[in-house]
C-alpha cells in the first residue's frame, strides 16, 4: 500500500496518509479505491450536464455526493480543513441573504451553490486523482460524442448559422463548455496512455480529443473555441514540462502569473480583439446594452449588491425589462449579464467580487505551487481547466453557481492545489 506525506505537520511529526484510510464500512461494498473515485466523480458531474434532467438530476447529484461523503468520512473532513478558504464565497453568498432584495431566492440559491462547491472540494481530495480524471473523462466525452453524432442544431446569432447543441437541450455556450472540458480530459487520458505505452488507448483518446474539439467548433461559440485553444496550449506545455527541473517549472509558473497580470491590465484592448475575431457587432450581440444597464444597477448597491442570485428572478422589474428587450420569455431565469465580474457586482457588490477573486487567486497559486513541486498530471489538467474557464470571464458568467457541472469542476480545481504532495513513486503515479 503506497503512502504519502501531507504538506502540513501535526505535533511536530509528518502525517502519513493511506489511500483507504477513513473509508467507512459502506465503502467496503466497492473496495477498490480507484473505482470508487472514478465512478463517483463521473456520476456526480454527469447528473448535472444534461439541461433537461432538471430537478431529478440535481437530486441525484446531491444524493451521490452525500453517499460519497458517507463512504469517505476522513476525506470529507480533509476537504473542509485543507480547502477551508474556498468556502469564503459560499459563506458570503449565504450572508447576503440578510441584505438581499429577494432573500428567499438568495437563500435557496446560496444553499444549493454551497452544496455544489462542497461536491467539487470533496472530489479534489480523492486519494486517486487520475481515477477522478478518468471518471470525468468518461462523463464528458460520452455526452459530447453522443451529441456530436446526434447532430442536433439550432440557428445561431444574426447570421443564423446552425449551432450544435447537446442532447439535453442546453444552450450552445453551455454545451461548448462541456465539449471543451471533454477535449482537455481526453488530452490528459492521451498523456496517461502514452506514459503507460498503451498504443490502442492512445489512438482512441486522441480520436476522442479531436471529436470533442470538433463539437466545440460546431457549437459556434467563438469565446469557447478561443478559450479551448488557450487552455489546450497551456496544458500541453505543462505536460511537457512536468518532469523537468523545479527551476524550469518555477520560471514557467512565474511567466504564467505575469501573463495573467498583463491580461488584467490590458483588458479593454483584449476585448476589442475578441470582438474583431468573433465577427460580432459592436455590442457583442447585445452584451453592450446589458453592461450599460448593469452600471446603473450596480450604482444603487455598489458594495454588497442585491443579494446572491437576486437579480434574475420574475419578481424583479429590472430583470423583466431586460427579458422583454431581448425578446426572452419571463421564465428565462438562466439569462445573465454575460460577464462574470458584472454579474457578481450586481449580486454581491465589490466586497463579494473581491472575495471571489481572492479565492480564485489563492487556488491558482496553490495549483502552480503543486505543479512546481510534483510531476502530477492531474495538476496540469486542473490548471488547464481553470484557464479554460477564467479566459471566458469577460464575456460569460463564469462564477460559483447552483447545481451545475462547471461549478463542481471549478471548486475541484481550486481545491486540488491543497491535495497532499505524494513523495513515493508508486503513490505519485496515481496523481
Amino acid at each position: 500500500m503506497s503512502a504519502s506525506i501531507s504538506d502540513t505537520q501535526s505535533n511536530g511529526r509528518r502525517s502519513y496518509l493511506s489511500p483507504t484510510s477513513g473509508t467507512s464500512q459502506l465503502g467496503l461494498l466497492l473496495p477498490d479505491v480507484a473505482v470508487q473515485d472514478g465512478v463517483f466523480a463521473g456520476l456526480i458531474v454527469f447528473t448535472r450536464i444534461p439541461a433537461n434532467w432538471g430537478m431529478p438530476g440535481a437530486a441525484a447529484c446531491l444524493l451521490l455526493t452525500a453517499l460519497y461523503a458517507l463512504i469517505r468520512p476522513s476525506q470529507t473532513g480533509q476537504a473542509v480543513v485543507r480547502s477551508w478558504v474556498q468556502f469564503a464565497f459560499p459563506v458570503f453568498a449565504l450572508l447576503s441573504v440578510t441584505w438581499a432584495v429577494y432573500p428567499v431566492v438568495s437563500l435557496r440559491a446560496a444553499v444549493q451553490m454551497t452544496l455544489t462547491a462542497f461536491a467539487g472540494l470533496l472530489l479534489a481530495q480523492a486519494p486517486r486523482p487520475r481515477a477522478v480524471l478518468t471518471g470525468l473523462f468518461v462523463a464528458h466525452a460520452v455526452y459530447t460524442v453522443a451529441s456530436l453524432l446526434a447532430g442536433q442544431t439550432r440557428p445561431d446569432g444574426i447570421a443564423g448559422f446552425p449551432a450544435l447543441y447537446g442532447l439535453g437541450g442546453e444552450a450552445k455556450n453551455y454545451f461548448a463548455d462541456t465539449s471543451g472540458t471533454a477535449t482537455l480530459l481526453a488530452m490528459g487520458m492521451f498523456a496517461v496512455s502514452l506514459e503507460r505505452r498503451r498504443l490502442i488507448w492512445s489512438a482512441l483518446t486522441a480520436i476522442t480529443a479531436i471529436l470533442c474539439a470538433l463539437a466545440t467548433v460546431r457549437a459556434h461559440s467563438a469565446g469557447a473555441v478561443a478559450s479551448l485553444a488557450l487552455a489546450a496550449a497551456l496544458m500541453a506545455a505543462m505536460l511537457v514540462l512536468r518532469g523537468r527541473s523545479v527551476t524550469a517549472k518555477l520560471i514557467f509558473a512565474a511567466c504564467l502569473m505575469c501573463a495573467l497580470l498583463l491580461c488584467g491590465l490590458l483588458f479593454e484592448p483584449l476585448m476589442a480583439i475578441v470582438q474583431n475575431l468573433s465577427a460580432k457587432d459592436a455590442g457583442l450581440t447585445g452584451r453592450g446594452y446589458l453592461w450599460y444597464r448593469a452600471d446603473f444597477i450596480i450604482a444603487q448597491r455598489p458594495w454588497l449588491g442585491m443579494g446572491y442570485f437576486s437579480f434574475w428572478t420574475p419578481a424583479n422589474p429590472d430583470a423583466i425589462g431586460l427579458w422583454r428587450y431581448f425578446d426572452i420569455r419571463q421564465e428565462g431565469t438562466a439569462f445573465s449579464f454575460h460577464n462574470s465580474y458584472i454579474q457578481t457586482l450586481v449580486e454581491t457588490g465589490r466586497i463579494g467580487l473581491g472575495v471571489m477573486l481572492a479565492c480564485w487567486l489563492i487556488g491558482l497559486v496553490a495549483l502552480l505551487r503543486r505543479f512546481v513541486m510534483t510531476p502530477s498530471l492531474a495538476t496540469c489538467f486542473w490548471v488547464g481547466y481553470l484557464a479554460l474557464q477564467l479566459s471566458k470571464t469577460p464575456v460569460e458568467p463564469i462564477r460559483p453557481a447552483a447545481l451545475v457541472a462547471p461549478t463542481i469542476m471549478i471548486f475541484a480545481a481550486l481545491g486540488f492545489g491543497n491535495f497532499p504532495v505524494y513523495l513515493r513513486r508508486q503513490a505519485r503515479e496515481h496523481s
